[in-house]
């Protein structure tokens, strides 16, 4: 050994004892690294079942939104029919379906121009053998016009004279102005004698008839074939008639209707739900038919105060029982 090198002299005694505390550090953060992993797994653990169940309960709002869409598409395919769709229409995947209230709301209802003839006229016929009501396409020949109440009369349905009325008669009886009311068409055979010898008025919501047995179709001398020009052809429109003979409300007939169903889906487990809605517009008849009839006028608001109104036909709609989707949402809570 050389004289100038440093001795070192190890103590064991030292040495066991920094060995030891090493040992007994490591533990504890072996402790805290396990607990830190589990905290861990357990998030992970609990935030894919919160994943999963938002998963879930978004598939069950698309199954509510598909089953009220298939729900309102099958009752606006059946409508006037109310009758709801089972599982054997479509899949319902066991969801509640409720109809709105009403089941079949209706927004409004019209009566198609040319159809329906008023329930009831306060406007009386003063023709034939006393006045009162003429018979709808009764047919008359040389018609009185005598011992009358007023020289206006109001009948429902086709005039059909064969020769042509008596209106001089009212004109003796010094009734001013004399107008008929015809819900209906006319037909006046022949135009001529006494008939050019009175000033009056004819209002009717048809058309005059004419052609081969016809309004003037038979002239001769004493009844030329041409209309009077002391005779006023009025064609008016069905309001028009109905404010002149003060008519009630209109019978029978064909009717436009906007129609507004909707159907609510709610699944009873997650409480998911749904609204469908779609509108429609109806051509029906006047029953309750559940294949061409149309809604009650009591639920569409129709009442004396507010009388049915009048409408063109609709092309699109020529016929009983077609309809039209005019909108259609949904509504999600």
């Amino acid at each position: 050994m050389n004289k100038n090198e440093a001795m070192t002299y190890a103590n064991p005694v030292v040495q066991m004892q920094s060995s030891q505390r090493q040992e007994g550090a490591l533990l504890p953060l072996t402790l805290v690294i396990l607990l830190v992993v589990t905290i861990l797994g357990l998030n992970a653990i609990s935030s894919t079942n919160v994943d999963l169940q938002i998963a879930g309960n978004q598939q069950r709002q698309l199954e509510a939104e598909m089953v009220a869409e298939n729900a309102v598409n099958f009752l606006a395919e059946n409508y006037p029919s109310n009758t709801m769709p089972t599982n054997t229409d479509f899949k319902t995947f066991e969801f509640d379906m409720v109809q709105g209230t009403p089941a079949q709301a209706c927004v409004t209802k019209t009566i198609i121009a040319g159809s329906g003839t008023p329930g009831s006229l306060e406007c009386g016929w003063q023709g034939g053998n006393s006045p009162g009501v003429r018979a709808s396409d009764s047919i008359t020949d040389h018609e009185e016009f005598r011992n009358g109440t007023s020289g206006k009369s109001c009948m429902v349905g086709n005039y059909i004279e064969e020769e042509h009325p008596h209106l001089h008669h009212l004109d003796d009886d010094n009734f001013s102005p004399i107008d008929l009311w015809i819900n209906g068409d006319v037909t006046i055979t022949k135009c001529g004698g006494c008939f050019k010898n009175v000033n009056a008025t004819i209002n009717y919501t048809g058309q005059i008839i004419t052609g081969n047995s016809g309004t003037c179709s038979h002239g001769h001398e004493t009844y030329p074939g041409s209309w009077p020009s002391n005779i006023i052809e009025n064609n008016v429109t069905q309001a028009e008639f109905d404010e002149a003979a003060d008519a009630g409300p209109l019978v029978g007939g064909d009717y436009y209707s906007h129609v507004e169903i909707r159907v609510t889906t709610t699944d009873p487990n997650s409480g998911a739900t749904a609204t469908a809605v779609r509108g429609l517009k109806y051509r029906g008849d006047e029953t309750t038919s559940t294949t061409v009839g149309s809604p009650p006028d009591a639920i569409c608001g129709i009442d004396d105060a507010n009388p049915i109104t009048e409408v063109a036909e609709d092309s699109d709609l020529t016929e009983n029982g077609q309809k039209k989707v005019l909108y259609s949402y949904l509504e999600i809570d």
